[in-house]
């Protein structure tokens, strides 16, 4: 078996639709064959095991050149200051154990390629510290945090190898968007087939979705919760980046 992809997002960036569309699409395969697995933000695990998948995934990190060049891969992306937004209201509700864990160290948020804000106090969990702040605050400790994410999406060379789509691209056509990865990837015309299937049946969820995992999909909700100093340290920090990825600011 072949690697034909692989998959690279952002935390509360589709992450859990996609993961759960490729594991459907195999899941009559048995369990020994592994045709897909998600290796969430744990890229040494990855680098040893990407190759014995037929599609794979990764969160938060730039792949390394020697998988980008021998293999088609697919990017979801997002503007980053509703990452921001999405993350500062789900990790506030301590949506994930490790958002809980009081004295977090980088070990703990390593499974999401986290920083550890400096405004946690001691004894102090990411949530509580979320809930103690004003928002405004909140909104730069969750831009703290997601500091190695917006790295990465400003590091990722332009290649005609990676298939690049917006979030609020791939919400306005999920089959649309899912059928160009199938593509890149070189899917049979079955895998296609079932994949198709698969989003249609889902895609009429996605965008009403109220789950634990998501909270709200709308785009551009930065506009709603962004103060001018917010904005300010925000564009001053990361603004390249918004252009980058033909937002704007």
């Amino acid at each position: 078996m072949k690697a034909r992809g692989v998959h690279c997002s952002y935390h509360k960036c589709l992450t859990g639709l996609t993961a759960s569309v490729f594991h459907a699409l195999w899941a009559p395969i048995p369990h020994s064959v592994r045709r897909y697995q998600h290796f969430n933000s744990e890229v040494e695990r990855f680098l040893d095991s990407w190759t014995a998948c037929t599609v794979s995934s990764l969160n938060n990190h730039v792949l390394p050149s020697q998988v980008r060049d021998s293999v088609r891969v697919s990017r979801f992306v997002r503007d980053p200051r509703d990452l921001v937004v999405s993350g500062y209201f789900y990790h506030r509700r301590g949506a994930e154990p490790w958002c809980l864990k009081a004295d977090p160290t980088p070990d703990d948020f390593a499974v999401v390629h986290g920083v550890v804000p400096s405004a946690i106090t001691a004894g102090e969990s990411f949530s509580e510290c979320l809930h103690r702040l004003p928002i405004e605050e909140g909104l730069l400790a969750e831009t703290e945090f997601r500091a190695r994410h917006f790295e990465s999406m400003r590091s990722w060379p332009d290649s005609p190898n990676v298939l690049v789509q917006r979030y609020e691209d791939v919400l306005e056509d999920l089959p649309k968007a899912y059928a160009r990865i199938a593509g890149h990837f070189g899917l049979s015309a079955a895998e296609r087939l079932v994949l198709r299937r698969i989003v249609a049946y889902r895609s009429s969820e996605t965008v009403t979705d109220r789950s634990s995992h998501v909270r709200n999909p709308a785009p551009s909700q930065w506009r709603e919760h962004f103060t001018p100093r917010v904005t300010a340290v925000f564009n001053d920090r990361w603004g390249d980046i918004v252009d980058r990825y033909g937002y704007r600011r």
